[in-house]
């Protein structure tokens, strides 16, 4: 690579880098899914292992999961404080997606140009602007698609070691690998249709990750395979919420978030690369799109990571498209303008990809100072075994800042009778019955109700409405409300 065009890729990157850092700055705290990792970081910083038996989750549970992730963070937390490191690190994860995306682009084009302008899309994509998100996606995305490059490079040696250090990696890092070794299935199955002879070493790779992959899932989660089922692959995740992890969007909604352009030129090379151009090479992007659709539709992946995985894609079809037409202009009158009709070509990038980057950034769902000074408050005032009541979104920011139990989190693996535990947690928020609230809270051993902004917005209510000066007493005063239980019910026989 020619030094002038490493620099202008690290400016991109570097770029990238800094927008998101800004972004990030504007908006406090983190999303609410991230107190997850955060506090399994803290646990592996403090002790060595994860926290796999939570006393606090659920009022006290069995976790399951992979946790490479944290062990890396946590050792960066040795040298960073969390909170920075937090921020810092998985901002520049996701930027780093601009150089691995130039990488893959100029692989398969062997174009710098049309490379760049496909990192640039890589870099900007609305779907991957949440900044305040600590989770293993930013470190998985980045990763599987590392994996990717070296995949198409494997006949070389070196290549091949890194193929299998970065698949190794991601099968300890995120169950989401499967995208991968679904992806080499449709490839497989397209090459075989259009008569290509896939390589034998590639063959062989495919199914060392497949064998690979199955022995470290089944390694993790045994235990929830037997205690859970075929329902394993769904998380356990409530019926009532599946929609919230499996929303039905519109074309036009996913279209904004992956950027119009993109999508259009990635839609005009998938045609084209099945049925006129036939490029083997391209087989395996065709596949990995293929293979995220229908993870997603059958919803076996959550909306978030799909639409990242596929946008990052449309990036790097991108290139293949812009180089395509770069070849057709030279054979036409309009050669003389190839200059106007890059710099036009990159406006309407950044007019049509900015705003939603805006739009996407400033919609992140994140807790307020306020919120959190009153989960604090929990810690400060309450007795240690309390069980304390919030939103199922806020339910880590009670284990994480009051270090109490709650009744719910996000974390669904392995809770039995999951249906009916969230809906009493609704019920809490929305009943008007007295003796119904306090047979629930007696139940699952809950002596605080906190009420948030954010609680308050989505269950439209300030107070709960069964409330009595006689049952509940007001402990925490502000914009976030937190009443005490002093009441139970006596059963008599």
């Amino acid at each position: 690579m020619k030094k002038g065009i490493m620099g202008v890729v690290l400016t991109i990157f570097l770029a990238v880098v800094l927008v998101r850092l800004l972004f990030a700055a504007s908006i406090p705290n983190f999303t609410y899914d991230s107190y997850f990792h955060l506090r399994q970081v803290e646990h592996i910083k403090d002790t060595g292992l994860p926290l796999y038996n939570d006393p606090l989750s659920y009022g006290g549970r069995q976790l399951v999961f992979l946790p490479l992730f944290h062990y890396i963070m946590a050792f960066f937390s040795l040298l960073l404080p969390l909170t920075f490191l937090a921020t810092v690190i998985p901002n520049i994860l996701i930027a780093s997606l601009t150089i691995i995306v130039f990488l893959i682009s100029k692989t398969l084009t062997n174009d710098e140009e049309s490379s760049l302008l496909a990192a640039l899309v890589a870099g900007f994509l609305p779907i991957l602007f949440n900044t305040n998100v600590f989770t293993v996606q930013s470190l998985f995305l980045p990763l599987v698609f590392l994996a990717i490059y070296a995949f198409l490079h494997s006949t070389k040696k070196s290549y091949l070691y890194l193929y299998l250090v970065a698949f190794i990696l991601l099968s300890f890092i995120s169950s989401a690998t499967f995208l991968m070794i679904m992806g080499f299935g449709f490839y497989l199955l397209l090459s075989f249709l259009e008569g290509k002879n896939v390589p034998k070493s590639e063959v062989e790779i495919i199914l060392f990750s497949l064998f690979f992959y199955v022995w470290s899932q089944f390694l993790f989660f045994k235990q929830v395979l037997v205690v859970e089922g075929v329902d394993f692959i769904w998380q356990n995740v409530p019926s009532q919420i599946l929609l919230s992890y499996f929303p039905k969007i519109s074309i036009l909604q996913a279209i904004v978030f992956v950027s119009i352009i993109p999508f259009v030129a990635g839609v005009f090379m998938v045609y084209r690369s099945l049925f006129r151009r036939h490029h083997q090479a391209t087989f395996l992007l065709i596949s990995l799109v293929l293979s995220t659709t229908l993870l997603a539709w059958f919803q076996l992946i959550e909306f978030q990571l799909s639409l990242s995985f596929f946008g990052i894609i449309l990036a790097i079809l991108f290139g293949l498209f812009y180089h395509d037409l770069m070849l057709y202009v030279q054979k036409t009158k309009f050669f003389r303008y190839r200059q106007t009709i890059v710099i036009v070509i990159i406006l309407l990038l950044l007019a049509t990809m900015i705003p939603p980057v805006i739009q996407a950034a400033a919609a992140q769902d994140t807790p307020t100072d306020e919120a959190i000074a009153a989960f604090e408050w929990l810690r400060e005032n309450t007795p240690r075994n309390a069980g304390v009541l919030a939103s199922l979104e806020e339910g880590q920011l009670i284990t994480y800042y009051g270090q109490r139990q709650n009744l719910m989190d996000e974390q669904f693996s392995l809770i039995p009778n999951i249906e009916q535990r969230f809906t009493d947690l609704n019920a809490l928020y929305s009943t008007a019955f007295e003796t119904q609230a306090i047979g629930i809270f007696n139940n699952y051993n809950l002596n605080y109700v906190v009420i948030t902004p954010h609680t308050a917005e989505k269950y439209a209510i300030t107070v709960p409405k069964y409330y009595t000066p006689s049952c509940f007493r007001r402990a925490y005063r502000g914009a976030t409300r937190i009443y005490r239980v002093i009441c139970t019910l006596e059963i008599k026989e």
